[in-house]
């Protein structure tokens, strides 16, 4: 800002409380009566002139490409402005493949074809969903997305990276008599069934990134189901599966059969096609540790070593905590010492996660074009999934990790208090480590579709340079000066594709306050 208008507009506001001021002193002097004390007490802090900052250029904080958040409750564009921004998501999934998906604030979108095998309810009913029931035969699948509907995502937003499936070896599961499902699939009909969309997808757009879906986690059993997807790859088609992007789900859970376990079976289950009763045997505390997390990453970089897929990125689509606060917590809701508090979720696993993904690497096993790296993205769950239940007037979230409150509140009956819209601590924990990062480079393994913003200059603020009041000021000669950031509603942050996300108007922060001492009459 040129100097003379600072002055002029310096000038300005201290003409203007110098003019309230003596405006009050008039004021107060024609009110006194002869026999009265003419002294002024007022308390001048509590004159309050709202003044401008000056930004020029402003960006929001640049995404961070690596960290990916799992959306589920409401669009992005619901929650604070201040808050998501500072978050610098890089990607995101919904779980789903949403077509002309909104990418608001440089988010990336991710999308995920959902697939299923399918059952026999009775001799004559075909179902998606089914616990303990046979497949039908012949082998057949359903796909959430029609080839032609796939095309037209792909040739419309070209470079996205798509995931086949989401925990395809997650068999089906009860929950208080209701069937629970992910896309429980044989090993040798996912061959099948990646085939047939990788080649859709890579149709319609050359440049796509495609992904396996990830499995719950990479203990002995899933590999072993890997391994037999991809020898029947190759038994049927005489060459190597083509994966783009490797990906697993890192979760720490137990693999028990229900049929053998009925009242212990929590947990990823047995894997479809497997008939063993138990595989990895994990505690509820193990799920909050996350060096077992991370031993899935090393393990599949490794079966990647061996397989010839060294060289291709690794992502986990999904990982967290699931366990939420209340589980093992006597005293809920007093969480005084509970094993997963916010506090024990950031100590135990979501930092620690963050510090290994970024500054982990194997000259072995890693990732050569990231620097060795063993990892290159990640997607925590969840944004906002903070569904639960009520009991005894108690409300129960089902699962950990929300970095904010829908405000929704339980799915079900509301018969319960549940937290208001807006960021929980867990998400301040997020906040707090991400807001000082560097940004980084592109991501080493595809085209770089992200809205290029290099050119873009730094914010630069113009404060008034007024001179704080000093202790021998007198009460009556002090006013408060504090400086608000300009609206959001007045700003228009565009998307990746060029067209402006919805505008909320926000409460402005105040970012500076300072009191000054009029000068005397």
């Amino acid at each position: 800002m040129d100097k003379r208008a600072i002055i002029l507009s310096v000038i300005g506001v201290v003409g203007l409380a110098l003019f309230v001021w003596v405006a009050q002193t008039a004021r107060a002097e024609r009110a006194v009566t002869p026999n009265t004390n003419t002294s002024i007490t007022a308390p001048r802090e509590q004159t309050y002139l709202y003044l401008p900052i000056v930004m020029k250029n402003y960006v929001p904080p640049k995404p961070l490409w690596r960290f990916g958040i799992a959306q589920i409750r409401r669009p992005f564009t619901d929650y604070d402005h201040n808050d998501i921004v500072a978050m610098r998501f890089g990607w995101y999934r919904n779980f789903v493949a949403t077509p002309n998906a909104p990418q608001p604030y440089e988010i990336e979108y991710s999308p995920t074809i959902r697939v299923k095998q399918w059952k026999l309810k009775d001799a004559n009913t075909w179902t998606q969903c089914c616990v303990g029931c046979p497949y039908v035969e012949p082998y057949t699948y359903t796909v959430s997305l029609s080839a032609s509907q796939i095309q037209a995502m792909a040739t419309s937003r070209p470079g996205m990276t798509w995931a086949i499936g989401n925990e395809i070896e997650r068999i089906d599961w009860s929950i208080d008599g209701y069937c629970a499902r992910q896309d429980e699939m044989l090993p040798e009909v996912y061959a099948r069934v990646y085939r047939d969309l990788y080649y859709t997808i890579k149709n319609a757009d050359p440049t796509a990134q495609v992904a396996i879906g990830g499995m719950v986690g990479f203990t002995d059993l899933r590999r072993r189901y890997l391994d037999r997807v991809w020898a029947e790859y190759r038994r049927l088609y005489g060459t190597t599966m083509p994966v783009d992007v490797w990906n697993v789900h890192l979760y720490v859970l137990q693999e028990k059969s229900c049929s053998a376990f009925p009242n212990d079976c929590w947990g990823a289950g047995i894997p479809a096609g497997f008939t063993e009763n138990t595989g990895a045997l994990y505690t509820p505390l193990d799920n909050k540790d996350f060096t077992k997390a991370w031993q899935f990453v090393v393990a599949l970089r490794s079966w990647m070593s061996q397989n010839g897929q060294r060289h291709k990125p690794l992502i986990t689509s999904e990982y967290g905590v699931n366990m939420p606060v209340w589980m093992g917590c006597p005293n809920y809701p007093n969480t005084t010492g509970c094993p997963f508090t916010p506090e024990q979720v950031r100590d135990s696993f979501l930092y620690p996660s963050f510090n290994t993904f970024l500054n982990a690497t194997d000259v072995n096993i890693g990732y050569p074009a990231d620097g060795n790296r063993l990892i290159q993205r990640w997607n925590w769950w969840s944004l906002d999934y903070d569904d639960g239940q009520c009991v005894d007037g108690i409300f129960e979230e089902y699962f950990n990790g929300a970095l904010f409150y829908s405000g929704l509140g339980p799915s079900g009956a509301k018969t319960c208090t549940y937290p208001s819209q807006g960021i929980s601590n867990l998400g301040r924990y997020w906040k707090q480590y991400v807001q000082n990062l560097p940004s980084g480079s592109n991501k080493p393994y595809a085209s770089d579709s992200v809205l290029d913003v290099s050119s873009r200059k730094t914010v630069t603020m113009a404060l008034p340079t007024y001179q704080p009041a000093t202790v021998d000021c007198p009460t009556e000669r002090r006013v408060r000066l504090e400086f608000y950031a300009p609206s959001q509603a007045g700003l228009s942050i565009e998307g990746l594709q060029g067209r402006p996300t919805r505008r909320q108007p926000l409460v402005p922060p105040k970012t500076y306050d300072m009191t000054i001492c009029l000068p005397a009459q």
